[in-house]
């Protein structure tokens, strides 16, 4: 019985430990510099954007999605002309599980301002 007891507890917490066991391939937010008013030829008529990036994990076993400040930034930018920056940046993350990690769901969300350079 002594025997079993340490390759199951070995087992037990790999399998409770970790998220994506099986199957891993997404981005989460490190760092994303953003320019402030100052440095930008900013003015007060300059809108308001928002974006939103996701990742999503089933049974904490398979995961997959792009999460990351870089994803969230390019989907506030969308549809804005190419010489647009995005300054005064604002980000949150939103995360939700249901059932106990059958299925969940991290998100980063960025809120900021666009001016044309």
């Amino acid at each position: 019985m002594r025997r079993l007891s340490l390759p199951l507890c070995l087992f037990s917490a790999a399998l409770l430990s970790g998220c994506g066991m099986l199957y891993t391939n997404i981005h989460m937010p490190r760092a994303y510099r953003t320019a402030a008013p100052s440095e930008v030829k900013s003015s007060g008529s300059d809108k308001t954007v928002e974006g939103k990036a996701c990742a999503r994990s089933v049974l904490f076993m398979v995961a997959w999605g792009d999460a990351s400040y870089a994803a969230a930034a390019r989907d506030a930018l969308k549809g804005e002309p190419p010489n647009a920056i995005l300054y005064d940046v604002k980000s949150d993350m939103a995360g939700k599980a249901y059932l106990v990690g059958l299925y969940a769901q991290t998100c980063t969300k960025l809120t900021g301002r666009v001016a044309l350079q």
